[in-house]
């Protein structure tokens, strides 16, 4: 269920662009480990829509997140997710709230989705068929962002394969995912992903 967000322009490197602050409160009903349709498509939107800025960022190019991607709004998306058109909505919610984010270098926002989450229990996933990658990529995304964050903060160099986690790769895993091998091989590309967010790219 979408709420309605107060629109703020923001002035960006001189350049007026079509960007919004968002408040809290819009980020923080996407978080806490939510299994609802709409909630996974917003954090599948928001990691997929801050990478988009970060590069447009990078590249000096102005933002326009109405991307192919953006329009589509499928990706990611698995039938035992739930109703295509929620997880669209939410993903499309995502998408533009994490583009912005990431090409304004904001890391608030991606702290309050992904950081410090209630994790869902294995037998969750487990119940609702969730394919091995995609429970990889929450989890290891998610320590990724937080070691990032704290590397960042407390004035670390950017090395995500030194972390634990990252050596491990196999927070999550359950037998009833199947290969080991493959899960630690989807967590540690979710995880390098997740720590460069966190850190501010690298």
């Amino acid at each position: 269920m979408k709420k309605s967000l107060l629109a703020i322009p923001l002035i960006l490197s001189g350049l007026s662009l079509g960007l919004w602050l968002v408040p809290a409160e819009v980020h923080a009903q996407y978080r806490s480990g939510s299994f609802t349709t709409v909630q996974h498509g917003y954090e599948h939107g928001y990691r997929d829509g801050y990478e988009y800025g970060l590069d447009a960022r990078s590249r000096n190019v102005a933002m326009d997140y109405r991307t192919d991607v953006f329009e589509a709004a499928d990706r990611g998306y698995q039938p035992y997710m739930g109703p295509l058109g929620e997880y669209r909505d939410g993903y499309r919610d995502g998408y533009r709230i994490g583009a912005q984010d990431g090409y304004s270098g904001a890391r608030t926002g991606l702290e309050r989705v992904f950081g410090d989450r209630d994790e869902p229990a294995v037998s969750v996933y487990r119940e609702r068929h969730w394919d091995y990658q995609d429970v990889a990529a929450d989890i290891g995304y998610r320590d990724g962002v937080g070691a990032g964050l704290k590397d960042f903060r407390e004035r670390h160099s950017y090395k995500p394969q030194d972390h634990d986690a990252w050596k491990d790769a196999n927070h999550g895993y359950d037998n009833a995912f199947g290969n080991k091998s493959d899960y630690k091989r989807s967590y540690r590309i979710a995880y390098e992903t997740g720590y460069r967010d966190g850190f501010g790219g690298h």
